[in-house]
């Protein structure tokens, strides 16, 4: 027998028929209320108004104990879109990072000192502009 991990389903009933809810705990120990699709299919235009009101709690929904979809809002989506895009840019970075050094010979590195001596700098008379301060080492 499958384990479930909801906690609690309760059935009521309102002017669009029965409203079956259930708790559900989720991976990282937090719990949501999962409502049957069919009340949040005939409930879109009442969350739109609720999250036009400023209440933009996600509504998860599906036709068993466990969610299997969520609505949020727009300014959700962006958001997660937004955080999604600046995760594949870290990864894609990372992976390069990655590849650079699983290519690279560790013999052809060079130190800071080396570095600067080849683009004829001298780091004694690199100073932060406007006065700023620094962490004792002449870096801002």
């Amino acid at each position: 027998m499958r384990k479930l991990s909801w906690i609690t389903e309760r059935v009521r009933h309102s002017r669009i028929g029965a409203i079956i809810e259930a708790l559900y705990d989720l991976p990282n120990g937090d719990r949501v209320r999962v409502i049957d699709t069919p009340t949040v299919g005939q409930s879109l235009g009442r969350v739109l108004e609720l999250f036009r009101s400023g209440n933009t709690e996600p509504v998860f929904f599906g036709d068993e104990p466990r969610p299997e979809g969520v609505v949020i809002s727009f300014e959700q989506w962006a958001e997660y879109e937004t955080l999604k895009e600046d995760a594949n840019d870290d990864q894609r970075r990372e992976d390069l990072v990655r590849q650079r050094l699983a290519n690279d010979d560790p013999a052809k590195w060079e130190t800071y000192e080396e570095m600067m001596e080849r683009y004829g700098l001298d780091p004694d008379e690199l100073k932060p502009k406007g006065g700023a301060k620094t962490n004792g080492d002449g870096m801002p």
